[in-house]
């Protein structure tokens, strides 16, 4: 057996919502052959009623946007919504998860959830930070017709988009079209993330971002 595929995979859990990006990054993992262990959505779906909420954020298992759903197949679902984040960072732990992935997340995430990760919570930004922070990379990008738009890979810290970089790597050539955007940012930033799973033992190259300026910071935080 050759050693590449006799390596152990670790075990990560996705957090992710049902946006269009998000749904590209599990696609372009399951199609790499590095599937999470465990998904983990931040809202309840609508149709779950206010008793059904009340149920360990670890035994809810129930409808998420349909193109999510069907990518899931058998990956077990959990949600964690703002209030809820201690039962989901039990359920890590009971799992033993060792590192958390970010693909899309609408508020920051605890500090107890983060070190739930065995061994790193990292976050997949489609853009080449510090450059287009914020909650719509994609988007700004197209609007300014970025002529080098790319991927970053970095640490999961109390402040949006800020963490030190683990890797970052620009697309071969920009795409105009926000679902070939997405598509592509999603691949690479795979690619990205496989890569630092395999180099993790041998340490990270860490490159800390410049600390954002107090009125970028505020707009930053109110478009979340």
């Amino acid at each position: 057996m050759k050693a590449e595929s006799a390596r152990r995979k670790p075990s990560f859990a996705l957090l992710l919502n049902g946006s269009d990006f998000a749904c590209e990054v599990l696609q372009a993992l399951q199609q790499s052959n590095v599937c999470p262990r465990l998904l983990v959505l931040p809202e309840y779906p609508p149709a779950v009623s206010a008793a059904t909420q009340a149920a360990p954020a670890a035994q809810l298992l129930t409808r998420s946007p349909r193109r999510l759903i069907k990518l899931a197949g058998n990956i077990e679902i959990a949600y964690a919504p703002r209030a809820r984040q201690a039962e989901c960072a039990h359920l890590l732990r009971q799992q033993e998860i060792e590192f958390i992935l970010v693909a899309c997340w609408p508020y920051l995430i605890d500090k107890l959830l983060l070190e739930s990760a065995t061994r790193a919570a990292v976050n997949l930004h489609p853009s080449l930070l510090p450059a287009y922070r914020g909650p719509d990379p994609i988007g700004a990008q197209l609007d300014c017709a970025e002529a080098h738009p790319g991927v970053s890979l970095h640490l999961l810290n109390a402040q949006f988009d800020q963490g030190d970089i683990v890797a970052q790597a620009e697309l071969e050539r920009p795409e105009n079209d926000r679902a070939s955007l997405e598509r592509c940012c999603a691949v690479l930033g795979c690619e990205l993330f496989i890569g630092a799973l395999n180099e993790y033992d041998a340490g990270w190259n860490l490159v800390p971002q410049p600390p954002l300026a107090g009125d970028l910071a505020d707009a930053v935080a109110s478009e979340r």
